[in-house]
């Protein structure tokens, strides 16, 4: 189910239908039969419940409808105790109420082509239950305690998921019908499903421990709590009143199919009636217009003329309109062209106030040059007077340290030829 379900809502002759069944039931003297079925309901109305629970309907009728829950808020299963058959097949049920089993008098339950996962355990409390039709759902097991169901006698388990049957089944003596899957059975074994009813009743018999006896000899109490007629020593047998119980039920269908065809011949009569009634009224009403025809002539003539001089301003005041809107339009093109001449005014003066300024940054860096220039220039000269006269001053050193070499040379050679030619004082 989606997070956030959303109600479909019932069409028109759906809802009629609800109502119309709803009051059919509350009718005097009507059956025990409350049919809803094909309402296009998402959950069972209260009303309906309350009309179970007051006026103790016995058969409850709610199949071909889009029910994802039997039970809605703020009801109680308990207003269903009468109920003896629940007809709930093609909906769209995924579970059963957990308390399924205080509907204690139910002795049919319908559930096929539903989305049914599981039974509840408590669905072994329906003691007077005769039969369960779960064909057509998505069940893989059932429960044990569908073993205490003493009164089952059909049981429709086919087209669901199930493979193995529960041992406690051998314990329901009175089922005659079961019907299932056995190509896909496990427990009990396929050849033994596809034998029958009777087959498997005795296999789990024999797997329980128990001795099997047919189910006839167990249908007299069933019979007795239903509510037969015959007495316990009634000379007909088991499977005469069988045929009866079932002769009766279809015969009390018969007749809810009668009524319901009658009343249905009721209602088509009523439309006919109403819809004659309003043809009538309908005449009425044309006759009555008729002498209004003058009157709405009359108005529409005066109608038409208004409209004329409506029409007639209208187009005067469309002209003006137009006027007024060329002479804007023309006072907007004119402030538009003074606009634009002034911008394109803006920007020449914009474009020359920038090649002034360009032209005077070029003459500021240019004088910066020259003034760099002329600076390098006055110290380029220095260093070469500087170095001229280094090397002036060094040259005069040489010349000074060369002198100063060769009077020291002269005067060693003059020391040296006067000592060679003068010999010392005192010699021989």
């Amino acid at each position: 189910m989606p997070l956030f379900f959303r109600k479909r809502k019932p069409s028109d002759e759906a809802r009629k239908r609800l109502e119309y069944q709803m009051c059919l039931a509350k009718e005097a003297g009507a059956d025990d039969i409350l049919d809803i079925s094909k309402c296009e309901l998402s959950e069972i109305p209260f009303g309906a419940f309350a009309t179970c629970k007051v006026l103790q309907k016995k058969v409850l009728i709610v199949h071909t409808n889009v029910l994802t829950s039997l039970l809605p808020k703020s009801c109680s299963l308990l207003s269903l105790a009468t109920i003896k058959v629940l007809d709930l097949h093609d909906n769209q049920l995924t579970a059963l109420p957990d308390d399924i089993g205080q509907l204690t008098a139910l002795q049919v339950l319908n559930m096929e082509r539903n989305q049914l996962t599981y039974l509840p355990r408590s669905i072994g409390n329906l003691i007077q239950l005769q039969t369960l039709n779960v064909k057509d759902n998505r069940l893989k097991e059932l429960p044990d305690t569908l073993g205490e169901l003493r009164s089952l006698r059909t049981l429709d388990i086919s087209e669901n998921e199930i493979q193995r049957l529960p041992r406690m089944l051998a314990h329901v003596r009175t089922l005659e019908t079961l019907s299932l899957d056995a190509l896909s059975m496990v427990y009990p074994p396929q050849e033994v499903c596809g034998a029958g009813t009777e087959a498997i009743q005795q296999f789990l018999c024999k797997e329980s421990g128990l001795e099997y006896y047919p189910p006839s000899q167990y249908l007299l109490p069933v019979l007795e709590q239903d509510g037969a007629e015959n007495s316990l020593d009634s000379p007909d047998g088991p499977t005469d009143r069988l045929c009866r119980e079932e002769e009766e039920w279809q015969n009390r269908f018969s007749d809810y199919e009668k009524r319901k065809e009658q009343k249905m011949l009721e209602k088509l009569e009523f439309e006919r009636r109403l819809e004659l009634g309003q043809r009538e009224h309908a005449q009425l009403l044309q006759q009555s217009n008729s002498q209004k025809d003058e009157i709405l002539q009359t108005v529409k003539e005066e109608q038409s003329r208004l409209e004329q001089g409506l029409s007639e301003h209208q187009r005067f005041l469309d002209a003006e309109r137009r006027r007024l809107q060329e002479q804007l339009k023309q006072t907007e093109q004119n402030i538009s062209n003074r606009i634009q001449k002034l911008l394109q005014e803006n920007q020449r003066q914009k474009k020359s106030s920038e090649i002034l300024k360009s032209l005077e940054n070029e003459r500021i860096r240019m004088e910066q040059l020259m003034s760099i220039t002329q600076e390098e220039t006055e110290n380029l000269r220095r260093r070469e007077i500087a170095s001229a006269m280094q090397q002036m001053l060094t040259e005069s050193c040489k010349s000074r340290l060369i002198q100063m070499a060769y009077e020291s040379q002269r005067q060693n050679l003059v020391q040296q030829a006067c000592s060679r030619t003068w010999p010392p004082v005192g010699a021989p």
